[in-house]
């Protein structure tokens, strides 16, 4: 039930479901002698739920103990809004050591909420030497693979420099950590054999290193396959979301995607709805209309197969989507009025994300591509 009817377009974000998905997620670890912390995944605009309102709703409500971002662009925008003390946000993508010179210098970025990535001791040189010219404490996490995939440091690399590194002026490394690309496979004894490799590299630090280091290496996928590996911390992006993660079907998606009609007429088959009139059939059709376009959900209108739920009743696009103007085919159907919520994904049978990934043969792990949104696209969060 929808109590948005002052609205023409937007997406609802589901609290409880927030809460419930991370009550899933902690309690995989439930077994453990020490509990990790909580980083919650809010690149790509919260994987469009709306960066600035659900980063809010995340720290206000004490659900994670911090956010990770992926681009500086997104680090910024979050500086523009009041967290509670001591929430910090992690920077996971590189960021070069002018950018972070000039926004500190700016006051753009405050380095006492923010930890960058590490990728290689040039760019730790670099960022040391930035922090000492602005006069800051910045703090980082080193990311570390297992392998060559010449994306973070290797082994050998950290430990030749781990004295330099750990000893460095300005710059103070809080955390170690890793992403593994095989994580969504299914191949458990690779996976496996590579959480061993980074953990060799984490008991392999000296203690006094490893001491107060915050080690993380469970994305969401991992979480549910090897929770024991989950060190000091665990980043949730898809779980947290309630995409699917290889968690059974346990999570469920937080968002639901709306807009009212707010037309519907009988219109003849001559009359094209769209910049190119595809309706060859030539017969009056029912058409309802609601002001949503490509640039609100750009990938949820690009697919192949769209459904629109309607008072319970599924419908099609009556023509090529314009912008700003979908119509939709509900010819036949006496129940569709002015007023009613169209819903394009929720919880409606026919339009669950499930639904709309398998009907358009996508594949669970690029499910985070039907939540993108843009930002005119409203976010209630209720």
């Amino acid at each position: 039930m929808s109590y948005m009817k002052q609205r023409s377009t937007w997406a609802e974000v589901s609290i409880d479901q927030v809460r419930r998905n991370i009550s899933i997620i902690k309690d995989q670890f439930k077994d453990l002698k020490k509990q990790p912390k909580l980083c919650g995944i809010v690149k790509a605009d919260a994987y469009g739920h709306g960066l600035k309102g659900f980063v809010r709703l995340l720290a206000e409500n004490r659900l994670v103990d911090c956010v990770a971002v992926g681009k500086i662009s997104e680090l910024r925008k979050l500086m523009e809004i009041k967290l509670p003390p001591g929430f910090e946000i992690l920077l996971l993508g590189n960021a070069t050591a002018e950018e972070i010179e000039a926004d500190i210098k700016g006051r753009i970025l405050d380095p006492g909420r923010v930890i960058f990535s590490i990728y290689n001791k040039e760019q730790f040189v670099n960022i040391n030497r930035v922090a000492v010219n602005c006069g800051a404490q910045v703090k980082a996490h080193l990311r570390v693979d297992v392998w060559n995939s010449g994306m973070g440091m290797g082994p050998d690399e950290l430990k030749e420099f781990e004295g330099e590194m750990f000893t460095a002026s300005n710059l103070k490394l809080t955390g170690i950590y890793s992403h593994l690309y095989t994580s969504y496979s299914e191949d458990l004894p690779v996976i496996k054999n590579e959480l061993e490799m980074f953990k060799a590299v984490v008991d392999g630090l000296k203690p006094e290193n490893r001491a107060g280091l915050t080690a993380h290496i469970l994305n969401s996928a991992l979480i549910f396959k090897f929770p024991e590996y989950a060190f000091d911390m665990v980043r949730a992006g898809s779980s947290m979301y309630g995409l699917p993660c290889g968690d059974e079907g346990k999570l469920t998606p937080l968002m639901r995607v709306c807009a009212n009609v707010f037309d519907v007429r009988v219109v003849p088959g001559t009359v094209p709805l769209s910049y190119e009139g595809n309706d060859t059939r030539n017969r009056d059709r029912k058409i309802a209309r609601i002001m949503f376009g490509y640039w609100d959900s750009p990938l949820l209108l690009t697919q192949k197969d769209i459904r629109i739920s309607i008072n319970g009743h599924l419908f099609k696009p009556a023509d090529e989507i314009c912008m700003d103007n979908l119509c939709i085919d509900v010819t036949g159907d006496e129940s569709v009025k002015v007023g009613d919520t169209a819903v394009l994904m929720g919880e409606e049978d026919g339009v669950r994300l499930m639904d709309i990934l398998n009907r358009n043969n996508i594949h669970y792990v690029h499910s985070e591509w039907m939540c993108m949104t843009a930002t005119r696209l409203e976010k209630v969060y209720l």
